[in-house]
């Protein structure tokens, strides 16, 4: 089992996206009317007016006259929730200086293929370059092979990143209507073996209402994958595990349950923990379980 602790993106980092905005950026001497949306450089979030006309009323701090109605389609991708895209139509490609980082999750993907490379600096030599297929049809006889629809979804995790404080980072999503949920950066931790038994789930937020005559009616709703799992460390490791853990309380991870990631893609969740005990149980070997409930 791994977690990758993220960093946070900041502008500086973000050296170019091709993700379009939709709205322009807000402007101080406009007469917004009721209902325009702008979008704020300095937060990154794109805002909607409430109240018009609205002019020289800053929307980060005018909560009378605009509404924060989330991020903008840039930095979507780079906020705590999945269900926030990043999207475009063809291929979304960011290139990013992190620092030094050795793990990438790019988690609610919509797309064909993804490509992540790396150079030591700008123009520099290439140090990483990996594609994936996002292509997860199930295919198990013949008439799948030729009917069943193509499913270009899933999230991509990678822990093998060259550790260069250098590094100029570039990802690349490419397909028909490209979507982000989120993509995370920062270092990856072994969190020891996992056992056989972990279990994976989610928790649908859907509603189902039955009226006075019998009639029921859905709302679908986002869900949240979860996943519970129990691995076995050795204990002479015990003290960095716990620390690992209790630095990364309250704050949403990618977690890896296994390495098989193809087979076993459940147990890849975003998300944060609610709980984790360490069970000492021999001299050299302790259990670590964890509780992982994902965001939506």
């Amino acid at each position: 089992m791994k977690v990758i602790k993220p960093i946070t993106i900041s502008s500086a980092m973000l050296v170019s996206s091709t993700a379009v905005e939709t709205y322009s950026a807000w402007s101080s001497v406009t007469a917004y009317a009721l209902d325009s949306y702008v979008i704020r450089t300095t937060t990154n979030r794109v805002y909607r007016c409430i109240q018009g006309p609205s002019t020289n009323n800053t929307p980060e701090t005018s909560p009378l006259w605009w509404t924060d109605v989330g991020p903008t389609n840039t930095w979507a991708m780079f906020d705590s929730q999945i269900s926030t895209t990043t999207t475009n139509a063809t291929n979304v490609t960011v290139v990013m200086d992190p620092g030094q980082i050795n793990g990438l999750g790019l988690i609610g993907v919509v797309g064909g293929s993804v490509t992540v490379s790396a150079t030591d600096g700008a123009g520099g030599a290439s140090i990483y370059n990996k594609t994936i297929s996002l292509d997860t049809t199930i295919i198990t006889d013949w008439s799948m092979y030729f009917f069943e629809a193509f499913n270009l979804s899933g999230d991509v995790v990678l822990t093998d990143l060259p550790t260069y404080g250098s590094m100029r980072l570039t990802v690349a999503v490419t397909g028909t209507n490209v979507a982000i949920g989120n993509l995370s950066l920062g270092s990856a931790y072994d969190l020891g073996m996992t056992e056989y038994g972990a279990t994976a789930g989610i928790t649908d937020y859907s509603r189902k209402d039955t009226d006075a005559f019998g009639t029921t009616t859905f709302t679908r709703r986002g869900f949240s994958k979860r996943m519970s799992a129990r691995s076995m460390i050795a204990t002479d490791q015990m003290n960095k595990i716990q620390r690992i853990l209790s630095d990364i309380r309250a704050t949403p991870c990618v977690w890896i349950g296994t390495p098989d990631m193809t087979t076993y893609s459940p147990l890849v969740v975003y998300g944060f923990y609610r709980d984790f005990s360490i069970d000492i149980a021999y001299s050299t070997q302790c259990y670590c379980s964890l509780e992982v409930e994902g965001l939506t």
